[in-house]
């Protein structure tokens, strides 16, 4: 593993983060996406009477990374996926917390790693995995063995891309003389698939799309998202807060839609004159629309264009929502 241009990793919306995502009178916070543990970093700053905070992430690598480094005391790090959450509070003895934080998709640190294959920009193996130890598929066996149709369907879905049935057509031709196997070769025939007059005008490599598609499908990111915001919001403490960072629409749609749904309470047709469901609302949402990075921010940290957070509180028993 070698070592990172950045090894601090600028966080991004660290003061919307800290505005937030997190009680003044909390004490136990968990960063499910620990990484190298910019945002815990800046909570305990903030907030010095917090007492433990337990960092998860899947990424193996990363924290070992991060263990190189003096730790806070307070900070316990655990390898594992956030749809582990639950199991992980179970094993330490711990019911609820004050503080979640998701800091979602893949980070500066991973980025600049050639040989975990996230990037474009730098020759690699095409790998994309998360969890590397676990073993499972890479990009590279999805595009040298998937269907045309699944890639097709792959590409549109999770990477919103207009032009996937070119650039899958591309790829089913090229595997049929040689298979792929780095990322500068996928790279290359997905810019050769997309329109010339679209690859002269573009701010945006024609690959980006296709390659956040493949890494979504590598790690079932939407899947893990999915499973962890109910998870999480069961282990809020009332007034707990529940922060989540994304980076693209369909991350954001997942986590817009797991709020309102908590917020909302009961789920009787709208015809039925009086609630007969029982479900109470649990969430108070803090943040109606998406914060988003500054102009500074993004000046100073070009990767937080793309972010936004949103945050919500859970409610306490018997509080209704404001």
């Amino acid at each position: 593993m070698t070592v990172p241009t950045d090894p601090r990793h600028l966080p991004v919306l660290v003061e919307p983060f800290l505005a937030h995502g997190f009680p003044p009178d909390g004490r136990i916070f968990v960063d499910g996406t620990f990484g190298l543990g910019g945002h815990t970093r800046a909570l305990l700053a903030r907030h010095p009477g917090i007492r433990q905070v337990i960092g998860l992430d899947r990424d193996g690598e990363i924290l070992e990374w991060s263990r190189r480094e003096p730790l806070d005391p307070r900070i316990t790090l655990v390898h594992e996926r956030f749809s582990r959450l639950p199991e992980v509070l179970d094993r330490l003895g711990v019911s609820t917390v004050d503080g979640i934080l998701l800091d979602l998709g893949v980070s500066s640190y991973q980025l600049g790693e050639p040989e975990r294959g996230f990037a474009f920009s730098r020759p690699g193996p095409l790998d994309m995995r998360m969890d590397r130890s676990l073993g499972g598929e890479t990009a590279a066996d999805l595009v040298n063995t998937r269907p045309e149709g699944d890639l097709v369907r792959l590409f549109g879905e999770l990477g919103e891309e207009r032009f996937s049935r070119r650039i899958a057509r591309a790829i089913a031709r090229r595997r049929e003389s040689a298979p792929f196997a780095t990322t500068a070769d996928l790279a290359a025939v997905v810019e050769g698939a997309v329109p010339a007059a679209l690859r002269a005008t573009s701010r945006v490599h024609p690959a980006t799309r296709v390659f956040q598609a493949l890494r979504i499908a590598v790690n079932d990111e939407l899947g893990e998202l999915e499973a962890t915001l109910s998870a999480a919001i069961g282990r809020l403490a009332p007034h707990g807060r529940l922060a989540v960072i994304s980076f693209h629409s369909l991350e954001d749609r997942l986590v817009k839609t797991a709020f309102a749904a908590a917020a909302r309470g009961c789920r009787c047709p709208p015809q039925f004159p009086v609630c007969t469901c029982g479900q109470r609302p649990l969430l108070e949402i803090l943040t109606r629309k998406p914060v988003v990075a500054d102009d500074a921010e993004i000046v100073a940290n070009p990767r937080a264009r793309s972010a936004k957070l949103r945050a919500a509180r859970r409610l306490a028993p018997g509080e209704s929502r404001p």
